[in-house]
């Protein structure tokens, strides 16, 4: 999960500090502006991991019942032999 959050950092960041470049802003302006998108990209991503986690969950979740309901265990009689 943490390379999630520093991916989504990164880009944020990197993104962030290149159009605030071509917006034309001052340099402090621009590191501002990068942190700021540094901090909202990782969570966002960190957001978008934690949805897909919980989906894939539910998925197998899904998986797991259909497959059990295919092939019900074998009851748990007895057996009358002798």
């Amino acid at each position: 999960m943490k390379y999630f959050l520093l991916l989504g950092g990164f880009s944020g960041f990197v993104l962030g500090l290149a159009a605030s470049l071509l917006a034309g802003n001052q340099p402090a302006d621009v590191l501002f502006t990068g942190a700021a998108c540094c901090v909202a990209g990782a969570l966002l991503l960190r957001g978008l991991h934690f949805i897909l986690m919980i989906c894939l969950h539910a998925h197998i979740e899904t998986l797991a019942a259909a497959r059990k309901k295919e092939n019900p265990a074998p009851s748990a009689e007895p057996s009358t032999r002798a």
